[in-house]
């Protein structure tokens, strides 16, 4: 079961009622093979030293794992980075590496013979990750993942609620009794405050207009009364969402450029930092967003892959055996 599962000790060593170090070291030393692997140079065997003079931890490095489809994203593990390259197939990781940086990426993957069996890989908007694509997998379809772009759309409504916020911060007067004379004088009709408005919409703008309850179409129409620029920033928003949803998986690429290009028209007539933010994003990034269209592909499977390594750390407790947590994983995982 330990071979198969990244089950905690201390668990099992309750149901056997022995302590959970001692199943812990009988795994170690003697079942796991993670002795016999350390002495004959298997393992550890692909760490490097890095460009801080450090060595890193290479925990898998298995080019059978490869597939047409991929996915790359970042994953913290004691307190250190880590890449993930997974197979969006199988759900096997290809390489498992202690490095965000593109040369030391590149190297690693030079060691893989079949590179050209990848045919697609799926990531958020990192420029680290597209440089590292575009140089080792030349002959690959990069694809922004949906739900990174999504999150970086909404959180543009948030920065200039929390904008609108500071902004109504600082007219307040310095005094206690002033400030309060300031509030309520400003009261809007639903009692609250103009702050109090703006804080409590937070979870309002993350949704879509369609979502909302009766109470909250009440709160939104109050808010964008009270703060006009905010009602554009969310209906731009809007806009792109229902652009990037499903049902325009596989229309004609010119198709989605042209009403893209009529969203930038709009959006660039409003002079809104928050809106200029988000054109760029876009524009840099448009077409490994196009892509995605194509096949409606997205990194979900790499983030499941990423959340079961954290439950994996959770269950354990942290990581306090650096090397043997990553054989475990590297046994599990790829």
């Amino acid at each position: 079961m330990i071979d198969r599962s990244p089950v905690n000790f201390s668990t099992i060593g309750a149901f056997f009622q022995i302590p959970g170090k001692t199943i812990y070291t009988w795994y170690r030393e003697c079942l796991s093979g993670f002795p016999e692997a350390v002495s004959s140079g298997e393992w550890g065997k692909n760490n490097f030293i890095g460009s801080d003079n450090k060595q890193k931890i290479v925990p898998i490095l298995k080019p059978e794992n490869l597939g047409a489809e991929m996915a790359i994203d970042e994953k913290m593990i004691d307190d250190e980075f880590y890449t993930v390259f997974s197979n969006r197939q199988t759900g096997k990781i290809a390489l498992l590496a202690e490095t965000l940086r593109v040369d030391e990426l590149n190297n690693l993957v030079d060691k893989m013979d079949n590179k050209n069996v990848v045919k697609e890989i799926t990531l958020d908007l990192s420029p680290t990750y597209e440089a590292f694509c575009t140089e080792s997998f030349s002959h690959s379809t990069i694809i922004a993942d949906k739900f990174h772009v999504v999150k970086h759309i909404v959180e543009s409504v948030q920065s200039m609620r929390l904008r609108l916020k500071q902004e109504e911060l600082s007219t307040l007067p310095v005094s206690k009794k002033q400030r309060h004379e300031v509030e309520q004088a400003t009261k809007l009709s639903n009692g609250e405050t103009r702050i109090e408005m703006l804080t409590r919409s937070r979870y309002l703008l993350f949704k879509m207009e369609s979502t909302w309850t009766f109470t909250q179409q009440k709160r939104a129409k109050l808010l964008f009364e009270t703060f006009p620029t905010l009602k554009i920033t969310y209906e731009l928003t809007q806009q792109l969402r229902h652009w990037l949803d499903r049902k325009n998986i596989g229309k004609k690429e010119w198709e989605l450029e042209k009403e893209l290009i009529e969203w930038y028209e709009v959006a660039e007539q409003q002079k809104l930092p928050e809106i200029e933010n988000l054109i760029r994003l876009i524009g840099n990034n448009e077409q490994k967003i196009l892509n995605y269209f194509i096949n409606g592909n997205t990194n979900a499977k790499a983030e499941a892959i990423n959340g079961k390594i954290q439950r994996f750390i959770t269950s354990n407790y942290g990581v306090r055996d650096t090397d043997f947590f990553m054989y475990r994983l590297a046994n599990y995982y790829s």
